[in-house]
């Protein structure tokens, strides 16, 4: 799935900070926070103390979680959504 909702990726971010059942990547590492400035998409990537543009950011999510709260659909392993 490609967009560039803050919603969901903000909600991803939220369900990685506190339910640990979520990774927000982009190419440059672990994402810890998302804005969107001047139409760009910018991410605070984990260690540096600074924004930085990208294209896409990869929502991954096990389809069991291990809190039980977010279960997407019976199964193991991960999901991966790419998001533009």
């Amino acid at each position: 799935m490609q967009s560039n909702d803050l919603e969901v990726i903000k909600a991803a971010l939220w369900e990685q900070a506190f339910l640990g059942c979520s990774k927000v990547r982009c190419p440059l590492g672990q994402v810890t926070a998302v804005r969107c400035r001047k139409g760009l998409l910018q991410v605070l990537i984990r260690g540096w103390g600074r924004w930085c543009e990208v294209s896409d950011i990869t929502i991954e999510r096990p389809v069991l979680c291990p809190t039980g709260g977010c279960d997407l659909e019976d199964g193991t392993g991960w999901t991966s959504e790419a998001l533009l």
